[in-house]
C-alpha cells in the first residue's frame, strides 16, 4: 500500500514560488496616523463632549432639561443618602459623589439620558474596604477611575465581551440579594452592625438579634416597601390624565416616601417622642476637598500603600469592570438605536471617579433608575446633569436640617424596593429556555457572590464561562466522511472552526481513531479539509506533523486540501515537506487523482 503523499507542485522559479513567510504588521504605519489625530480640534470636541453639543444647544430644550434635572434630583437625594450609609460612609458622602459625578458626566458624557451617581452595587463593593480603611477608601475610587480611564485610552472595551449575559444576570441577582439583606437590620431597627454586610453575615446578624426589633421602625419600613411597590406596579394604570398622574407618582415615589417618613419623625419630635432611628446630622455646604491618602491610620491600625492595596484586593479590577459594564449597557438601552461610543463612555466614567475621589470615597457608575427617570422626563441634552448638580448643591445648602429626620427604615425601604425590581426574573427564564448549559455560569456566579463576595463572585463567574468556552474550543465539531473515489478509500476530515493549542490533540486523536476503527475497510487516504480553518498555532502545526508521521507508519496517505495561504504558511514554515501535501483543487476527485499520480514520485523522493 502507498504510504503517504500529496500532489506534486510544478517546478517554479524562485520568483514564482509561493511566499509562505509570515507578514508582521507594520506598527509604525498603524500608530502614526492614530497619534496624529489625538490632539486635533475634532478629537478635543469629541472627548470633552460638552464642546460638541453645547454650541448646538437650542433655547427650546431648556425647559425639558430643567424638569428632568429636578425630577432626577428628587430621587437622587434619598438614594444617595441611602447608598452612602450602605457603604458605611456618612450620608453626605453619597450626595457628594452624586454631585461631582453628575457634573463630570455633564462635561464628558456622550449619552444625554445617562445619569452617573452612586449605585447600590458600587456601595456594596466598596463597603468592606471602607470598614478597614475609612476615608482611605478614596484611593480605591481614584485607582478604579484611573484604570477605567486607561481602558478607554487603550480602547479595551472588548474586555466587557468576556462577561456574558448569564454572568451579568447572576451578578445582578446576587447583588440584589446581598444589598437587600444588608438593609434588614435598618428595616427592623436592630442596632447591631454584625460582622459585615455580606449576605450570610447580614442574615446571621438579623437572626441573632431578632429580639431587638423596634416595632415602629419595622411597621414604617414594611409599610413603606408596600407603598413603593404598589406605586411601581401601578405606573401604567389608567387612561389619559389618570395615566399621567400614576406615571409621575411612580417617578416621584422615592421622594414622596422620604418626605412622609421625615414628616412623621419631625411631628413626633415636636412632642418629645422619637419612635424611629434617624439618619442624623448631615453636614451642610460644599463638599470638602481631600487628596486620597497613600497611607492611613484607621481605628488605631496603620496601613501603608501596599497594605491598602492588599485590603482592596480584586476590587481594583472588578469595580472598573462592573462600572464599565453598567454604563455601557445603560447607554445602549437608552440610546434609541444610536451608536454608543464605548471609548468615550469609559473615558467619561474614569474622569468621574477620579474627580469623585477628591471629595468622597464612594465610586459612581451609571444609574439605571435615575437614567430611566431622566429619559421619561423628556431630557434633551446632558444639561440635565448640570441641573441635577445645581439642585444637589441647593439641597446641601438649605435642606440638611430636614435630612436629619429621615428614618433609616425609610431609606432601607427605598433600597429594598429598588432591589425587588432590579432582579432580572425574565432573564433567568430566558437563560433556562434558550440554553440550559448557561445555568452553570449563572448559578456559579450567584453562589460565589453570596458566599465569597461580589468582587470574587463575578471573577469566578467569568472564569466558569471561560472554562466552558475553552472546552467548546478544545472539542470543535469535526465532520468525518468515508468515500470511495477512483477505487481509493478516502477519509475526509473537516474541522468546523479555527484550530488552537487546546484542540490540537483532539484533532489528532479523532483522525487516528477513525483510521484505526476502519480496519475492515482500510483507509488509503486522509483528506484534511481546511476550508473553514483560518487560524492555526504552533501546537496545531506540530500535531499535524505528528499526524503525518502516524499515517505514514500505517501506510495511509495525507492531503491537506483547500488550506488558505495564511494557515498553510504555518505548516510550511515548520516543515518544508508539507508543501507536497497541499492541494487547492476545487473538487475532491481532482485532489485524489493528483495524489495518485504523484504518490510514486513522493515515495521515491522520501526513500532517497
Amino acid at each position: 500500500m502507498i504510504s503517504s503523499a500529496g500532489h506534486s507542485q510544478p517546478e517554479l522559479s524562485d520568483a514564482s514560488e509561493p511566499d509562505y513567510r509570515e507578514r508582521i504588521p507594520n506598527v509604525y504605519s498603524v500608530m502614526v496616523p492614530q497619534m496624529r489625530t489625538i490632539c486635533t480640534p475634532s478629537t478635543l470636541r469629541r472627548r470633552i463632549h460638552v464642546l460638541e453639543w453645547l454650541p448646538k444647544y437650542r433655547a427650546r430644550y431648556l425647559l425639558s432639561d430643567v424638569i428632568a434635572g429636578v425630577t432626577v434630583t428628587l430621587t437622587a437625594i434619598p438614594q444617595s443618602i441611602a447608598y452612602g450609609i450602605l457603604a458605611n460612609l456618612t450620608p453626605q458622602d453619597g450626595i457628594y459623589s452624586n454631585l461631582v459625578g453628575c457634573f463630570m458626566y455633564f462635561m464628558f458624557g456622550s449619552v444625554k439620558d445617562v445619569t452617573v451617581a452612586p449605585t447600590s452595587i458600587m456601595a456594596i463593593m466598596i463597603q468592606g474596604v471602607v470598614t478597614k480603611l475609612g476615608p482611605g477608601a478614596a484611593l480605591l475610587t481614584l485607582m478604579a477611575g484611573a484604570i477605567t480611564f486607561l481602558f478607554g485610552l487603550l480602547n479595551l472595551g472588548f474586555l466587557v465581551r468576556f462577561i456574558s449575559v448569564p454572568v451579568i444576570t447572576g451578578f445582578t441577582t446576587a447583588a440584589c440579594l446581598t444589598i437587600g439583606s444588608a438593609q434588614l437590620r435598618s428595616l427592623f431597627g436592630i442596632s447591631s452592625a454584625g460582622k459585615g454586610s455580606d449576605f450570610i453575615d447580614a442574615w446571621e446578624n438579623v437572626i441573632e438579634h431578632i429580639g431587638e426589633t423596634r416595632l415602629w421602625d419595622a411597621v414604617l419600613g414594611f409599610s413603606s416597601i408596600a407603598f413603593l411597590v404598589i406605586l411601581r406596579l401601578t405606573k401604567d394604570c389608567g387612561q389619559g390624565r389618570w395615566k399621567t398622574l400614576f406615571k409621575y407618582l411612580a417617578l416621584l415615589r422615592n421622594a414622596m416616601i422620604v418626605v412622609i417618613g421625615a414628616s412623621l419623625a419631625y411631628g413626633f419630635s415636636l412632642n418629645g417622642v422619637q419612635p424611629f432611628k434617624l439618619t442624623g446630622h448631615v453636614e451642610a455646604g460644599l463638599p470638602p476637598f481631600h487628596v486620597p491618602p497613600l497611607s492611613i491610620t484607621n481605628n488605631g491600625t496603620y496601613y501603608s500603600f501596599s497594605d491598602m492595596v492588599s485590603v482592596m484586593r480584586t476590587s481594583i479590577i472588578t469595580i472598573p469592570l462592573v462600572s464599565i459594564l453598567e454604563i455601557i449597557s445603560i447607554g445602549k438601552a437608552f440610546s434609541k438605536d444610536k451608536i454608543v461610543d464605548a471609548t468615550q463612555e469609559m473615558l467619561a466614567l474614569g474622569m468621574c471617579n477620579m474627580a469623585v475621589a477628591f471629595f468622597s470615597p464612594l465610586p459612581v457608575a451609571g444609574s439605571f433608575t435615575r437614567t430611566a427617570i431622566n429619559n421619561s422626563s423628556g431630557v434633551k441634552t446632558s444639561l440635565g446633569c448640570a441641573v441635577t448638580t445645581a439642585m444637589l448643591l441647593l439641597a446641601l445648602a438649605v435642606l440638611t436640617d430636614a435630612f436629619y429626620y429621615i428614618p433609616k427604615a425609610t431609606l432601607a425601604s427605598v433600597v429594598i424596593s429598588a432591589m425587588i425590581f432590579m432582579v432580572d426574573y425574565r432573564g433567568m427564564a430566558e437563560i433556562w429556555r434558550v440554553k440550559k448549559l448557561d445555568m452553570v455560569p449563572f448559578l456559579g456566579t450567584v453562589i460565589a457572590c453570596i458566599f465569597l463576595g461580589l468582587d470574587y463572585g463575578i471573577l469566578i463567574g467569568i472564569a466558569i464561562n471561560c472554562c466552558i468556552l475553552l472546552y467548546l474550543i478544545s472539542v470543535p465539531k469535526i465532520e468525518v466522511h468515508m468515500a470511495l473515489v477512483e477505487d481509493v478509500r478516502v477519509l475526509t476530515v473537516q474541522p468546523a472552526m479555527d484550530l488552537t493549542f487546546s484542540s490540537a490533540e483532539y484533532l489528532r486523536d479523532r483522525v487516528i481513531r477513525a483510521v484505526v476503527e476502519a480496519f475492515e475497510n482500510p483507509i488509503d487516504l486522509v483528506v484534511l479539509d481546511g476550508s473553514t480553518v483560518n487560524f492555526v498555532d504552533t501546537t496545531v502545526v506540530k500535531n499535524l506533523a505528528s499526524v503525518e508521521n502516524d499515517l505514514r507508519s500505517r501506510e495511509v496517505g495525507l492531503v491537506l486540501w483547500r488550506w488558505s495561504r495564511n494557515t498553510a504558511g504555518g505548516l510550511v514554515r515548520l516543515k518544508d515537506g508539507f508543501r507536497v501535501l497541499l492541494s487547492d483543487e476545487a473538487d475532491l476527485r481532482d485532489a485524489v487523482h493528483q495524489w495518485r499520480a504523484s504518490s510514486e514520485g513522493y515515495l521515491k523522493d522520501a526513500s532517497e
